[in-house]
């Protein structure tokens, strides 16, 4: 309670610290109070300390969201597949429904707590169901609705994050000493290691519970749901940055509400970076959701003969703990090799997920070391996309924000739906090395979504590689960026760290 207290405490002496140059004088630059900073011991430690502690009630409950959906498949089957693809469709259609309006509505922190409260939904409709596993209808359509209901709050959740990750970089720039991109960078390898590593505890719980204590899964879904809910309460706590100049310029001249609800799309098609960056977000999806669909479900219960799901929770640690220490060796590493060398490894690891799934099909063949071998690779990527792809986002769209940070909900959700759609929806007629019986004794073609994750991943490197040089071209001529109203225009990048600090990291 008393760290609670410090922190929100020089948070606001932080944010004081700030205020915007006078309107009539042309700036846009925050101006610093000496009046304040007497009383603040270091305002970018402050914006810094008010960052970790959004991030840790955050990754508490997504860790809890990740759990049940780690666990979705092994214990709903077929019904946790149709359930996983249908809460990462309802993730994508929030993307254009609107999460970008809501978030630039209520702010970035506000965003926060409403995507976490409606995230409760998802974690308590396993509670649900699982009190109707009796009522196997019943028990599928309630586990459907806190699906669709928990993505709907999801992709608020994640464009939020993405708003308030880009403001506390601002503020942890704060007076010019760090380079914005430094910041980002920064910001996205703390976010990362933090919300990997509540994950991590929170996977781990369920073997814990089951094995130690040896809870009934009832109990351990409302031992989540618990949790979901504490640490939803917990983002009053965090303090709200003002919109940056920038911001409420652009927020009260011509943007209506219908152009904000679709920020998303309208940057999707008018500007070309985000286009190649798609195949980065899809090969993520993919190799996540084969992960989830495929190995959790089939190869673990086959290979270390785990017919309870009591790996699963162990497994997945793995592949968390490892995105948790890459996600600071990344992010420690960035400034000197470039963002773009460390996106290379994250694509590359993306591949090597269902690569050897193809060499080697056997699935009885596989053993702990090959098992896990391929949870640290989707750790080592997945480090690569929640860190230093979202920074990437940050410098590369700092114009548009929520529209930016809107399309990696938009894409991953539209790429996880789909392969968890597939992943029940391969069907094959004789079983063979690839032609797999799952647990419920139907046939399942794996092999089209190992080429589909390996081929997404090769397009990734060559997605990004083109993005970088056209972000290289828009620095070069000026800094010009679409701008998202209702007509296609360029003006140059209202935000003062890209004019007076910018830096290109070169691919």
């Amino acid at each position: 309670q008393k760290c609670l207290r410090d922190i929100m405490e020089q948070s606001i002496e932080s944010e004081a610290a700030y205020a915007p140059a006078p309107a009539d004088s042309g700036e846009e630059e925050f101006v610093v109070d000496d009046r304040s900073l007497s009383n603040s011991p270091s305002p970018r430690r402050s914006a810094l300390g008010n960052f970790l502690l959004a991030s840790s009630l955050f990754s508490v409950n997504h860790g809890c969201v990740t759990a049940c959906l780690n666990l979705a498949t092994a214990r709903l089957g077929d019904v946790g597949a149709k359930q996983s693809s249908v809460l990462y469709l309802s993730f994508a259609a929030s993307a254009l429904l609107g999460s970008t309006w809501i978030v630039k509505r209520i702010g970035g922190r506000n965003g926060l707590a409403l995507g976490l409260s409606i995230y409760c939904v998802y974690v308590g409709a396993f509670v649900a169901a699982t009190l109707l596993l009796d009522h196997p209808r019943w028990a599928e359509a309630v586990a459907l609705f806190g699906a669709a209901v928990g993505g709907l709050g999801g992709g608020i959740l994640w464009t939020a994050q993405g708003t308030f990750f880009s403001r506390s970089a601002e503020m942890h720039a704060g007076g010019g000493t760090t380079p914005l991109t430094d910041a980002t960078a920064d910001l996205g390898a703390y976010f990362a290691a933090i919300y990997l590593l509540g994950e991590v505890a929170l996977n781990m719980l369920s073997s814990f519970l089951v094995e130690g204590f040896e809870l009934s899964w009832l109990k351990v879904f409302m031992v989540y749901f618990y949790v979901a809910v504490v640490s939803a309460c917990g983002m009053v706590l965090v303090y709200e940055y003002p919109p940056s100049p920038d911001t409420s310029s652009s927020a009260s001249n011509s943007v209506d509400a219908p152009n904000k609800a679709t920020a998303a799309w309208r940057l999707l098609r008018n500007d070309p970076k985000m286009i190649c960056m798609l195949p980065f977000n899809f090969a993520f999806g993919f190799a996540a959701s084969f992960r989830g669909s495929f190995i959790s479900r089939e190869v673990v219960r086959i290979a270390l003969d785990d017919k309870e799901s009591a790996y699963i929770g162990v497994l997945s640690s793995v592949t968390a703990i490892v995105a948790a220490v890459m996600s600071l060796f990344f992010g420690r590493i960035a400034h000197k090799v470039g963002k773009g060398t460390i996106l290379f490894i994250g694509a590359l690891c993306f591949f090597l997920v269902a690569a050897p799934f193809a060499l080697k099909p056997k699935i009885s063949q596989w053993g702990w070391v090959g098992v896990c071998s391929v949870y640290i690779l989707q750790g080592i990527g997945r480090s690569t996309y929640e860190g230093t792809l979202k920074a990437e986002f940050a410098d590369f769209f700092a114009y548009e924000k929520e529209g930016a940070f809107a399309n990696i909900v938009l894409m991953n959700g539209v790429s996880s739906a789909l392969g968890y759609h597939l992943s029940i929806n391969l069907p094959c007629t004789t079983p063979s090395k690839y032609c797999i019986e799952y647990s419920d004794g139907t046939l399942h073609n794996v092999l089209v979504f190992e080429i589909l994750v390996m081929s997404t991943a090769i397009l990734a490197i060559w997605g990004y590689w083109r993005a970088a040089v056209l972000f290289k071209h828009e620095i070069e001529r000026g800094g010009t960026a679409r701008v998202m109203g209702t007509e296609e225009e360029e003006r140059p990048f209202t935000n003062s760290s890209y004019r007076k600090r910018s830096t290109y990291i070169p691919l």
